[in-house]
């Protein structure tokens, strides 16, 4: 380092910049191209007046390079910068530049003071294909794709829960709707055991009210059908323990009917291959 640049060091301080990354409702970004730094895309924005807020200091400025007010202003971060060389900046400038986000307030006439040559509105990952100055191009990588990115995650993290929670939501009302179903069969198999009893022990003479009987019998049947719901076979068959409870045992010396079922006592019912009620039966034991 020379002397001359000691001795400005010495006696030089760090300047505060504000810029603004100003929003419209599209959520395109307003940049414009400055005269300050060779033309190229800049954020508007400039130095902190001594006394004044950082806040107000942007606001006066956006109004001052643009003719817009703005809104809703967040924090970004800072960039330090030191040794910036442009047509109005002298070399060895030492400069803080503090970053916002704001809202742009209706829809304004940009009118550019005479720093500003042009003026954009793009989306913020269009705006790196153009000629932007470099601390502004840093700050959109630093802090406006990566908020996006964030924003994108969260917005994908909150439409997977939602879906997962659209589907538990369906899976509760299929359960509650196939336990509300399987409790009224439940009301209604004695009632359809009895008409079956009925049938077993009816006097075929009486043909009148037992064909309105087996009428009944059969529509309670069609009806299980419907639901899903299907009748146990037993007698016959060989003990299940799974689907049939055994309330006596009937002697035989036949070895190959030992464990069969002799005969049914009350019958057995599955509802979507799931045991309802089981049956219950009396098994052969051989002896």
């Amino acid at each position: 380092m020379t002397l001359e640049k000691r001795e400005l060091k010495k006696e030089s301080y760090p300047r505060a910049i504000v810029g603004a990354f100003i929003f419209n409702d599209q959520d395109e970004l307003f940049l414009m191209s400055s005269s300050k730094w060779s033309n190229k895309f800049v954020c508007p924005g400039g130095g902190v007046e001594f006394g004044e807020k950082l806040e107000v200091a942007l606001e006066r400025e956006v109004k001052e390079e643009t003719n817009m007010d703005i809104e809703n202003v967040e924090f970004l971060g800072f960039t330090d910068a030191y040794d910036v060389g442009t047509k109005f900046i002298k070399e060895g400038s030492h400069l803080l530049f503090f970053d916002f986000k704001a809202r742009v307030k209706g829809e304004p006439e940009i009118i550019l003071n005479e720093e500003g040559t042009d003026h954009k509105w793009l989306k913020v990952e269009d705006w790196l294909k153009e000629d932007l100055g470099e601390y502004v191009k840093n700050a959109i990588e630093k802090y406006l794709l990566k908020e996006k990115e964030d924003f994108e995650y969260l917005y994908k993290r909150a439409l997977a829960d939602y879906q997962n929670l659209a589907k538990q939501t369906a899976r509760e009302r299929q359960e509650f709707a196939k336990y509300a179903n399987e409790q009224l069969i439940l009301e209604f198999i004695p009632v359809y055991d009895n008409l079956k009893t009925s049938l077993k022990h009816a006097d075929e003479k009486a043909s009148g009210w037992l064909e309105g009987v087996k009428y009944v019998t059969k529509q309670f049947g069609d009806v299980f059908k419907n639901f899903g719901v299907e009748e146990i076979k037993t007698e016959g068959e060989k003990f299940d323990h799974n689907t049939m409870e055994s309330v006596d045992m009937e002697k035989t010396d036949d070895k190959d009917m030992d464990g069969i079922v002799a005969k049914e006592v009350s019958a057995g019912y599955r509802m979507g291959g799931k045991v309802i009620k089981a049956a219950r039966v009396i098994v052969y034991e051989n002896f």
